[in-house]
């Protein structure tokens, strides 16, 4: 094939986009209608960058006809300007906040990156058509506005007369011994140009001690709030109308602020991708104290209120250990600020009821990722709705707070994974995909017992060339005995696209075996560009959820902690083997490649070194491939010193028994064996598996003549700009091609 075709493939493959963002803006109490929202994300290869388009579309109660086209008004899609980097628009609807990054503004300074950009707050009051601006830069009373997931927010107030967001905590200028000396008042900053600052690591550099920031909308003026004992704030959100009233509430008060503090002593450890990290619940009272709240030794997923402010819903894992597991789902009775578990740990299962039919549906636990969405509950404040894996496709929950009843939201769960965005006036808005299907939405009522039926929202996107039938999924367990027998029986789940038959005399297909990083992540069924692109070329992809992943219980996680180069590698080869023989009519055992980034650069390094006769090439992103080596330098050490089997301590300097144990279990030492062609590309920014550990696997490689290719990409750990993922892709494709027998044409078209 050649490189003009496959590179026309993938132009075609990222047309589609992502949803980043849906809400419900308004449900008709008259009528039934309802208005949403859908933000998109997409990539412009040729600008070489991302942009969003907002779409709403008005849903109408059926009107007494069969099309349901009919039912759907969609406006014209609006492109977000690019500097917009937060935005809400209020429960009534009538006012809408942006924060806006001033690109005109030229007082840089690079040796100042926490006071040189420019901010500034548009509020459009919608029933008046005017416009506020603040610069919030003018004002001087912070740094950078916080934009990431983790730590951002953007919200009104119960009376729209506030808005609340984080940013870093105001620093003076650092200037060299020899600058003007500051003016009387003044903090003396001289000296202080090239001190560190520790930052959250991985995609959260320069960001260090975050404030909680509060915009008087009558007045202009910003407030900040700090947090005691050096702890971060997160997941912000004001406490609604007379929910500061009751025990811990303060005289007087007007407003309050919920959130999480992450901890930082006695060191920042990087926190994106980590839910271990040790962090309280706190509420920020008007008169400037802060309550902390809740049990320690917990990590806190975004607290969420119910509707009349009396409860408050959030998961919470473990602090330390994994970086993810089974957590539980709580709620907080706001006035006595007493706890209960709702939904508590799983270890294997758990059966539950599958709505209206009655059925047994296995649940497999609740976990921080996906998470609630920003409204969670409904009208009554009885219930909660979340998404969460379960085994490989992400199921939508509906639980009972009060009895702990756990039942499936939706009656269309199974054939494709469901995530839920947004619940309001006891109407869900759902999004569907699969790996065949990019993601639409639909909207569904809460019904008693059982839900109603959905209603489309946008259109499903079918390709061709994905076929329903090209996506299998099944379950194995490992005949390799674990080394602790508990764990021997536990299944994982593994994933399969490509056919499952092809036209007589067809050329058989080549295998990409794809396991995931993490290693404590679910590989769902839902669609990626990525593996779109590689099927198109004439691929089959194989993605196997190795004991060790996510949504399978607490015990899948565990099983993995002091075994990973083993039991992983295992289950992935086990999944090879059973797919090749499965679908030998199909793949060519003779062209069978290996492709991980992260754990999954791990394992397929380790993979390629022990089952030479296997694999006949591999491409590793940012691969770990020596723990011992990583541990003193990487954002996340505790993770070096918990997948290797050792309990981490802070202070703790690894002796030669633990460095022993890392050195083993990574493949740096079965490097002698690994012969089949490798292409690495790395991240030059990557923080949490640095660029030194692919460099040395190269340079070792290149000493003993295996053919070695390494890109370096001025990008992060995910390496997702743009430019970086195209480019990686595409030499990934032909790599595979290069070291194999020519691709089946485009133009085959396999049975299905």
């Amino acid at each position: 094939m050649s490189l003009d075709k496959v590179v026309q493939v993938y132009k075609e493959v990222v047309k589609v986009g992502e949803v980043k963002d849906a809400c419900i803006l308004n449900v008709q109490k008259d009528n039934g209608d309802v208005m949403v929202q859908v933000t998109r994300s997409f990539r412009d290869v040729t600008r070489k960058e991302k942009f969003q388009s907002v779409t709403q579309h008005l849903v109408r109660k059926t009107r007494h006809h069969d099309n349901d086209d009919d039912d759907i008004i969609t406006f014209s899609p609006i492109h977000l300007d690019r500097n917009v980097l937060l935005q809400r628009v209020s429960n009534s609807g009538r006012l809408k906040a942006e924060v806006m990054k001033n690109n005109d503004n030229n007082n840089n300074d690079n040796n100042n990156n926490n006071r040189c950009e420019e901010y500034v707050v548009i509020i459009t009051d919608c029933l008046t058509s005017t416009v506020s601006i603040v610069n919030l830069s003018s004002a001087d009373k912070h740094g950078k506005v916080y934009t990431d997931s983790t730590f951002s927010c953007l919200e009104f107030s119960p009376d729209e007369t506030k808005l609340l967001y984080v940013a870093e905590m105001r620093q003076p200028k650092p200037t060299s011994f020899f600058d003007t000396p500051p003016k009387s008042g003044e903090e003396d900053s001289r000296g202080q140009k090239y001190v560190y600052r520790e930052d959250w690591g991985e995609q959260l550099v320069a960001q260090s001690q975050g404030v909680i920031c509060i915009l008087d909308l009558t007045t202009s003026n910003v407030n900040t709030y700090t947090l005691p004992d050096g702890l971060c704030p997160a997941h912000l959100c004001f406490v609604p109308s007379g929910g500061t009233s009751g025990a811990g509430a303060r005289g007087g008060q007007d407003w309050g602020v919920l959130g999480v503090g992450f901890g930082s002593r006695p060191y920042r450890l990087g926190l994106i991708y980590c839910q271990n990290r040790d962090s309280r619940l706190f509420q920020l009272h008007s008169d400037g104290t802060v309550e902390l709240l809740g049990s320690v030794g917990w990590h806190i997923s975004v607290p969420r209120f119910s509707p009349d402010g009396t409860l408050v819903a959030y998961i919470r894992t473990k602090a330390g250990g994994p970086h993810a597991m089974c957590g539980q789902l709580c709620v907080m009775e706001w006035k006595t600020k007493k706890e209960r578990v709702v939904i508590d740990t799983v270890d294997r299962e758990r059966k539950v009821t599958s709505g209206s039919e009655e059925t047994t549906h296995v649940f497999r636990g609740v976990y921080a990722t996906p998470g609630l969405p920003h409204r969670c509950w409904d009208t009554a404040g009885t219930k909660v709705i979340f998404s969460t894996p379960n085994l490989d496709v992400i199921v939508t929950y509906s639980v009972c707070v009060d009895s702990g009843e756990l039942t499936l939201a939706s009656d269309g769960c199974g054939d494709t994974s469901e995530r839920v965005w947004d619940v309001t006036e006891d109407t869900i808005l759902l999004e569907r995909t699969s790996m065949c299907t990019p993601g639409h939405l639909v909207l569904l009522r809460l019904g008693t017992p059982t839900p109603l039926a959905t209603k489309k929202v946008t259109e499903i996107h079918e390709m061709p060339e994905l076929p329903k039938s090209f996506l299998t999924r099944w379950t194995l367990i490992n005949p390799s005995p674990h080394p602790k027998p508990q764990y021997s029986d536990i299944p994982f789940s593994v994933l399969y696209l490509g056919p499952t038959s092809l036209p007589e005399g067809s050329e058989k297909r080549p295998l990409i075996v794809w396991p995931h990083g993490g290693p404590h992540v679910c590989l769902a069924d839902e669609f990626r560009a990525s593996s779109a692109f590689f099927v198109r070329l004439g691929f089959s992809v194989l993605w196997p959820n190795y004991r060790g992943s996510t949504g399978a219980g607490q015990d899948s996680v565990n099983s993995l902690l002091g075994h990973a180069g083993l039991t992983d590698v295992s289950d992935v080869h086990f999944a090879t083997l059973d797919c090749l023989l499965r679908y030998s009519d199909v793949l060519d055992q003779h062209r069978v490649y290996l492709l991980g980034g992260s754990h999954g650069g791990f394992l397929v390094t380790h993979l390629a070194a022990q089952h030479q006769n296997v694999y006949r090439a591999v491409s590793a992103r940012n691969p770990v491939v020596d723990i011992a080596a990583m541990a003193p330098v990487s954002d996340i050490p505790d993770w070096c010193f918990v997948e290797s089997g050792v309990e981490f301590e802070p202070g703790k300097i690894p002796d030669a028994s633990t460095l022993t144990k890392m050195t083993t279990c990574s493949p740096i030492s079965h490097l002698d064996t690994l012969t089949a062609p490798t292409l690495l590309q790395v991240g030059l920014d990557d923080r949490r598996v640095p660029p030194s550990q692919a460099l040395h696997l190269y340079r070792m490689l290149k000493a003993r003549g295996v053919q070695t290719e390494l890109y370096m990409y001025r990008d992060c750990h995910p390496l997702g700009k743009v430019e970086v993922e195209a480019d990686c892709l595409i030499h990934i494709a032909l790599w595979f091609q290069i070291h194999g027998t020519n691709l089946p044409s485009l133009s085959t078209t396999p049975s299905v």
